[in-house]
């Protein structure tokens, strides 16, 4: 692989022998350094990049992973609430059923109590125009009375003319309403 060249002075390159792969030391050394540098570079930027770029994925996926929880917390919390929502609509209908039925049980309770001193006041009150039937009643077989023994005394007056004086007047007539009895005026 390596030879050494004669060159046409009968002298040879030595250069040759001194290079690896056909390649120059120098360069050799210069690609080997520029690696190094690389290698360098890339730790130097993979800390100082790659790591914050790694860092800021980590906290995405962290916070989306977070929100996804909290989703899925939430999406539970709303689905308790409803239920528990659902079950308050359900025992506050319940309740108005309740209540409802109550008010009309009341209310059917007060139209009776109505009704009933509706009646009670309705009796009260034909019994006291009964009795201001009775007591009218009982006036005007007064006031009969009182004129039939007017009209009475008017004829006996006329017929006797003068012989009978007042008190022997209303001797006879008390007589002759005791001769006809109490029965007759209480009809």
């Amino acid at each position: 692989m390596y030879s050494t060249t004669v060159l046409a002075t009968g002298t040879k390159d030595t250069s040759l022998v001194n290079r690896i792969f056909g390649l120059d030391m120098q360069l050799v050394v210069d690609v080997a350094i520029m690696g190094l540098a690389i290698f360098v570079l890339f730790l130097i930027l993979s800390y100082l990049l790659f790591n914050p770029a790694r860092e800021l994925l980590q906290k995405r996926q962290d916070r989306i992973k977070e929100e996804m929880d909290s989703s899925a917390k939430d999406k539970k919390e709303a689905t308790q609430l409803k239920t528990n929502y659902e079950a308050k609509i359900k025992e506050a209908s319940k309740e108005v059923d309740e209540i409802l039925s109550e008010g009309r049980k009341k209310a059917l309770k007060r139209e009776n109590d109505i009704v009933d001193e509706a009646k009670v006041e309705a009796s009260r009150i034909v019994d006291r125009a009964n009795k201001e039937i009775e007591l009218n009643k009982s006036k005007m077989k007064d006031e009969v009375k009182q004129e039939m023994i007017a009209v009475a005394s008017v004829m006996a007056g006329k017929i006797i003319a003068g012989n009978i004086d007042e008190t022997k007047q209303k001797q006879l007539i008390d007589e002759a309403l005791n001769e006809m009895g109490d029965e007759t005026w209480q009809n």
